[in-house]
């Protein structure tokens, strides 16, 4: 309402002035001024705080620049603007006042200055009150005995408030004679609350009651103090007694324990205390740290590995000059390690097929944890998987799928394994690949995920060839020979939601093989659920939990704090965790805390441990700004992925704009990175363009977005015995790598949907056009006409191109990075 009243004023100020100018009068002179204000006129900050005060600036016909500034400080306190200049429109700012250690004590009135060109100064004061700081001293006991001869402690607490800080020297006064005192630690430092007054009561001290008085002093603070009743009992008959804690120990063969011995000596004996143990077994070595005139002694029990299982007790005996001998047992249990012993089996495959090892796992000492395998050093071109690959039982078959370009030969692969609470164990498995029979490139596409078994599946070979449809095996492998260097895969799968899915692979023969071998890595082991439970969640701030395990993922309510986490792979996986806020005025979310948890393997259908945004555990998230050249007139947004050494871990939330969030390089270690898309998408929705790049850091970058991709020209080929739609466009020099098209047709139960991807390869570098066709499978044996396009129904075409690759596509390191264009048309066939 006060824009429009301004508007209006001057829309009449320029018709009189219009008016007058017209008929020889007077044009009006105006009256520019500013206002200030502050949203706080009063505070009260402790010295090393700060407090904030938000300025307002109002104007009146006045646009030009004001500044800010302070004065009556007094010593040790500053103030700072942001920002310290308002431009033209701009009628904010925070002040920032804040308190340094120097700062005495006292009220003051700070000067908040607002000064233009032209205009008259206005000054807000702001009341600044510092606190005089303070100590509180408590003594941990008001009244204590002790014999003559002995000595007893008393624990010292000191709390600091109104910005106390610096040491806190102790002292005692009204020691009875012949006691003494002393602190540990003493001063108390700067960062500690607490020390322990002992009090050494010598063999002469007169018996009865004495106050002693504690008192703490510190720089700029009053002196405190507490008073502590001390009395002195007559001693005993010299003596002393031993206890052994704990009385019983469980050792592993060929580990150590220790049992802390405590000596009370009594009637005033001071003397000193020799400790020896006796009855060790054999394969037991008992050492006892000489307590001399000391409280404690450490009995260290040391066993070897070939130590005999049983319970031992042994005894250990104290002796001083003139006294009886003291004893006190010790129950000593030695058991077997917990362990494994790993053996593998020979294995052979031929090339284009695959071949399975036994590994035998024999566990000891009673180990019940799962036993995850891994393999490494294998040959080029071969894969391997167990099952499982977190082994509860005593076995897991591990399966090598050799591809058609494998090389013959004799191999020696390791099978490590890893199992909480035991340690690492490897074995060896005798590898042979041999020659495929028959010459050509033999393809062995396995599929380890039973819900991703093709209904039908064909291939042929070269760019014109014949399509025959491959059967597959009792294992869901699907093998065929491609007798050129380039080839084509075809195979139709039901789409969870209903309706079906086609893809056409069009890639050399060393890249269809590549793209078969992909298919099980990810679905090795299988897929399990867990429950996860937050903390540090505020429903009320509409603040929700999102965790990650290896990709699997689980997200919680506004209202709740557990969460169902689904396809979690049954291996040693990595976990993130990150709360978000959203702000309902604004429909915008925000992330500020997270929690990263490495070599997790929780058991199936099991709790995660709590997960706390407010505990220890939990750090701060990063965020990371990008700037975009070549982004034009397009809509642009950043979403970012984190992954480890362990596989990929989950996607994080990114803010609107150019910022996205991320793990701080404080967390990270060699093997982690973020993968961060950078999107641009035309207004109408038919553009879309992305540049990505993995870097372990998340920090501000530079990003560059790739040309516009020009339509494809689409065409219908024919339409019986169902509609064929053909996708052509040209390889530029931007995108000139990868380039895939999609094709679909109805929705839910009866959709149709087909996916062709081909490499530059396949193409030729020659070729500078590409183009799709859905091709007529009708002759094929298996194909149904039903899983084709429907004449007359409406079909969407997205066009996607790649190219710019920098290191390995899809590979994390440092620096790789491509760049992607894509275009979204519409077909009537």
């Amino acid at each position: 309402m006060r824009r429009l009243l301004a508007t209006c004023v001057w829309v009449t100020l320029l018709a009189a002035c219009t008016k007058n100018a017209g008929d020889g009068g007077t044009i009006p002179v105006l009256n520019p001024s500013i206002t200030l204000s502050a949203s706080s006129s009063s505070g009260t900050v402790v010295r090393g705080a700060s407090t904030t005060t938000a300025l307002t600036l109002a104007r009146v016909d006045y646009t030009g620049a004001v500044s800010l500034t302070a004065d009556g400080l007094p010593s040790g306190v500053t103030v700072a603007f942001a920002p310290p200049s308002l431009a033209t429109g701009v009628t904010s700012s925070t002040a920032t006042i804040t308190v340094d250690q120097t700062a005495a004590p006292g009220t003051s009135t700070i000067n908040l200055r607002a000064s233009g060109s032209g205009v008259s100064e206005k000054v807000v004061q702001f009341a600044l009150t510092i606190p005089t700081p303070a100590i509180t001293l408590t003594a941990g006991s008001s009244a204590v005995t002790a014999v003559q001869g002995t000595s007893v402690t008393v624990p010292v607490t000191i709390s600091r408030t109104n910005g106390a800080s610096g040491a806190i020297t102790l002292a005692t006064t009204g020691l009875p004679t012949g006691a003494t005192a002393s602190f540990a630690p003493s001063p108390i430092g700067a960062t500690e609350t607490s020390s322990t007054l002992t009090l050494v009561v010598g063999s002469a001290v007169a018996t009865g009651t004495t106050a002693i008085t504690i008192s703490a002093s510190g720089t700029g603070v009053t002196t405190q103090t507490a008073t502590v009743q001390l009395t002195v009992t007559a001693a005993a008959i010299p003596a002393f007694t031993l206890v052994a804690a704990p009385a019983a120990l469980s050792v592993v063969a060929g580990q150590s324990g220790t049992s802390t011995v405590t000596i009370t000596r009594t009637g005033g004996f001071v003397g000193a205390v020799t400790l020896t143990v006796e009855g060790a077994p054999v394969g037991v070595t008992a050492t006892a740290a000489a307590p001399g005139t000391g409280t404690t002694s450490i009995v260290t029990l040391a066993t070897a590995a070939n130590t005999a299982a049983g319970t031992y007790n042994l005894t250990v005996r104290g002796t001083a000059t003139g006294l009886t001998d003291r004893t006190s047992t010790i129950a000593l249990t030695v058991t077997t390690a917990p362990g494994f012993i790993l053996a593998a089996s020979a294995a052979s495959a031929q090339a284009g097929s695959s071949g399975a090892s036994t590994v035998t796992i024999t566990r000891v000492g009673g180990l019940t944890a799962n036993v995850d395998l891994v393999a490494s050093g294998l040959p080029a071109n071969v894969s391997a998987s167990f099952d499982p690959a977190s082994a509860s039982g005593t076995s897991s078959t591990l399966t090598f799928a050799a591809a058609g370009n494998a090389t013959p030969g004799s191999y020696t692969v390791t099978v490590s394994g890893t199992a909480t609470g035991a340690s690492a164990q490897s074995t060896t498995v005798a590898l042979t690949i041999t020659a495929a029979p028959g010459g050509g490139n033999i393809v062995a596409w396995k599929f380890c995920d039973a819900t991703r078994v093709p209904l039908w599946f064909a291939y042929r070979t070269g760019t014109t060839g014949t399509w025959t449809r491959v059967t597959g095996s009792a294992d869901n492998t699907f093998s065929f020979t491609l007798s050129g260097t380039v080839g084509g895969v075809a195979f139709v799968q039901n789409q969870s939601g209903g309706g079906t899915q086609g893809t056409v692979y069009y890639y050399t023969a060393a890249e269809l093989n590549n793209i078969a071998l992909g298919e099980c890595i990810n679905s090795a082991g299988g897929n399990k659920s867990l429950n996860a439970i937050f903390t540090g969640l505020n429903g009320a701030q509409f603040q929700s939990g999102t965790v990650y395990v290896g990709g699997g993922s689980g997200t919680t309510g506004f209202t709740t704090t557990t969460a169902t986490v689904s396809n979690v792979p049954n291996r040693v996986a990595d976990l993130i965790a990150y709360r978000s806020t959203v702000n309902i005025t604004t429909a915008s979310l925000s992330v500020d805390r997270a929690v990263l948890r490495r070599n997790v393997n929780y058991a199936a259908n099991s709790g995660i441990p709590s997960i706390d945004f407010d505990g220890a555990e939990s750090f701060a998230i990063g965020v990371a700004a990008l700037s975009f050249t070549n982004a034009g007139a397009d809509l642009t947004s950043v979403s970012g992925s984190f992954s480890t050494s362990n596989g990929f871990v989950g996607a994080i939330a990114a803010l609107a704009g150019n910022q996205v969030y991320g793990v701080p390089s404080s967390r990270t270690q060699a093997g982690d990175f973020h993968l961060i898309n950078a999107i641009a998408v035309s207004t109408d929705n038919t553009s879309f363009r992305i540049t990505s790049q993995y870097n372990r850091d998340i920090a501000n970058r530079a990003i560059t977005f790739g040309a516009a991709l020009a339509n494809a020209t689409l065409s219908v080929t024919g339409t019986s015995p169902y509609a064929r739609i053909k996708a052509v466009g040209a390889f530029t020099s931007e995108y000139n790598d990868v380039v895939s098209c999609s094709m679909s047709q109805g929705s839910a139960a009866s959709s149709r949907a087909w996916s062709f991807n081909g490499s530059r390869a396949y193409f030729g570098t020659g070729n500078t056009a590409f183009e799709f066709e859905l091709p007529d499978f009708s002759g094929v044996s298996g194909f149904l006409n039903t899983w084709g396009f429907t004449a007359g129904a409406q079909a969407q075409v997205t066009t996607n191109v790649l190219g710019g690759i920098t290191g390995t596509l899809g590979t994390p390191a440092e620096g790789s990075a491509w760049r992607s264009g894509a275009r979204l048309q519409t077909i009537t066939p």
